[in-house]
This record gives structure tokens, sequence and C-alpha cells, in this order.
């Protein structure tokens, strides 16, 4: 019975995800490509390198070689670290939650007990790695400190 119901649910959850992470990668490089596409047709209209020069030196200009510029990985610590704090409380409460409805005899499979636990453990996990983070990126000056500091 209770296969019956935890095996659809980890698999819708699983194609939902998928699905996620496919549409989201489909989206990130059609911008890319729409981006690339603009940036050459800019530059296919620059006739001389004088031209260019004193393009780069307009306001407009300076943004675009910014466009141009490919970094590796975005700078916003604070969006990282908040979205493994994210995690960790919903995976903590997501375990905390299995190992009570184990506990109180709602549902007394040893299933819930192992998958509470590993659920847990995550949840911990992505809390410490979130604090880890913060710490780290205030230690290496990426985060800006505000008047309380």
């Amino acid at each position: 019975m209770r296969e019956q119901v935890v095996v659809p649910f980890f698999a819708f959850v699983t194609l939902g995800w998928l699905a996620w992470v496919i549409f989201s990668s489909i989206r990130r490089y059609l911008l890319a490509k729409i981006q690339s596409g603009v940036q050459m047709k800019l530059l296919e209209r620059v006739d001389s390198s004088q031209t260019l020069l004193a393009y780069a030196e307009t306001e407009p200009g300076r943004r675009f070689l910014d466009s141009l510029r490919v970094e590796a990985e975005p700078t916003l610590p604070f969006r990282r670290i908040l979205s493994g704090v994210q995690c960790g409380i919903v995976l903590s409460a997501f375990g905390i939650g299995m190992l009570v409805l184990h506990s109180s005899g709602v549902a007394p499979e040893r299933e819930f007990t192992i998958f509470g636990t590993l659920t847990l453990a995550l949840g911990i996990g992505f809390g410490v790695a979130a604090g880890a983070s913060y710490l780290l990126s205030r230690s290496f000056g990426l985060l800006q400190h505000g008047p309380n500091d």
C-alpha cells in the first residue's frame, strides 16, 4: 500500500525537478543567444577602431563593453546564501515531520525513519553550508557591510 503512494510521489517530484532544470537551461541558452546576436549586430556596424573608441567613451558604449565581459559565476553571494538557508529550512521541516509521523505511530514504517533522518541531515547540511558561505563571503569582502557593522 505505501509503495503505491510513495513511488508515484517521488516520481512526480523527480519529473517536475527534471522539467524545471531543462526549461530553465533552455531559457538561459535562448537569452544568451539573443544577447549575442544583438551584440554581434552592434559590432558589425562599427567600421573602424576610431569609431569603436569613440563609442566606448560614451555611457552606452561602456555599458555595452561591460556586457561583453564573461564572468565565470555571478557575484551574488546573498542570493546563494539565502537559497541555501531556504533549502535547509524546508528539508529540515520535512525531515522532522516524517520523524514525528513515525514516532507518533501514524506511520510506524521504518521508511519514515530513514527518509526523515536523511532529509533532516540534508537540511542541517544546507544550513551549515549557508553559514559557512556567509562567513567566507564576508571574510573575502564579497558582502557589503552596512552601517551596523
